[in-house]
């Protein structure tokens, strides 16, 4: 049903049918006019007819009456209505956004509760807090080792100076004692040239056979150990040159070890760090292990030499 049906069903109930009236002052004027001419009976039945009219609009007004009661009742009825959706309208905003609020509480929880999930995951995947101490004490055992082995190395260096200190001063003194053999050789030499031209030729022969006999140059008579301290042999010579590179050979193999195993020891890993450290450790034994070879190496030469 429209809207302008609905307003025109209104206005029909509100307003009083005014037919009945009009009808009604028509035939009484028309009765009034008439009052002269007409008989008693006509005058009794327009009289009717009038007062009919009368009553039927007295009938329309009291339906009017009625009616504009029961629309005041039922625009009451309907204000209270009114009042009463208004109510149910802010009631039901009220409940809206009690349960938006409710709804993005839930969502924030639902959010929340998927970090959690995914923090405990993260954290089930981390190592446990013993674990982690664990690993703490084990990492300050090893910086307290390296600590320890750092304020060894500089023992371990100094020993390795003294050591190289040591080797350098050994082959200086061999330098020095191969030299001094080296001009007492060349003595002998000229000292047995000289006695082989005043003997003769045959005293010659006897030396020369006999020095071939006993592996000595025939240009070198054989010397008789005790006519002179300082007289080498050839023999000797090359004893003596085989003991000094022996003994070079020796300590430049030592120090060439115990300078690869430090480097080791400082570039290696935590693995072989003992195994570096002892070497190194073991390097001024090795040293002394030499030093004790080269007194045993320079007493054979002076053996010889004697």
């Amino acid at each position: 049903m429209s809207t302008k049906s609905e307003d025109q069903i209104l206005r029909s109930r509100l307003a009083v049918e005014d037919k009945p009236l009009k009808r009604c002052l028509r035939q009484l004027s028309t009765m009034c006019a008439r009052h002269s001419q007409l008989s008693p009976e006509e005058a009794r039945l327009a009289c009717e007819r009038v007062l009919q009219e009368v009553r039927w609009f007295r009938h329309t007004v009291q339906v009017a009456v009625q009616s504009q009661r029961r629309c005041e009742q039922e625009i009451r009825s309907y204000s209270g209505q009114c009042a009463e959706l208004d109510r149910g309208v802010v009631d039901s905003c009220l409940e809206i956004k009690r349960l938006g609020d409710k709804l993005e509480e839930s969502r924030n929880h639902k959010r929340h509760k998927v970090a959690y999930d995914e923090i405990a995951a993260e954290a089930n995947n981390r190592p446990t807090r013993e674990r982690l101490l664990w690993d703490f004490n084990e990492l300050n055992s090893e910086i307290e080792q390296l600590r320890q082995e750092e304020a060894s190395h500089e023992v371990v260096v100094g020993a390795l100076r003294a050591q190289y200190l040591a080797v350098i001063g050994e082959l200086g003194k061999l330098a020095e004692t191969s030299k001094n053999a080296l001009s007492m050789q060349d003595l002998g030499i000229y000292l047995g040239d000289a006695d082989a031209d005043a003997t003769g030729d045959v005293d010659c022969e006897k030396t020369t056979t006999a020095g071939l006999a006993m592996g000595i140059s025939p240009t070198t008579p054989r010397q008789p150990e005790a006519s002179h301290d300082d007289y080498a042999t050839p023999t000797g010579d090359a004893m003596q040159s085989e003991l000094v590179a022996a003994r070079d050979s020796s300590l430049a193999g030592q120090l060439d070890g115990a300078v690869l195993s430090y480097g080791s020891r400082e570039e290696g890993e935590d693995g072989n760090s003992d195994d570096s450290y002892d070497s190194r450790t073991d390097a001024p034994q090795q040293g002394a292990d030499s030093e004790e070879e080269g007194e045993c190496f320079g007493e054979e030469e002076e053996g010889e030499l004697m």
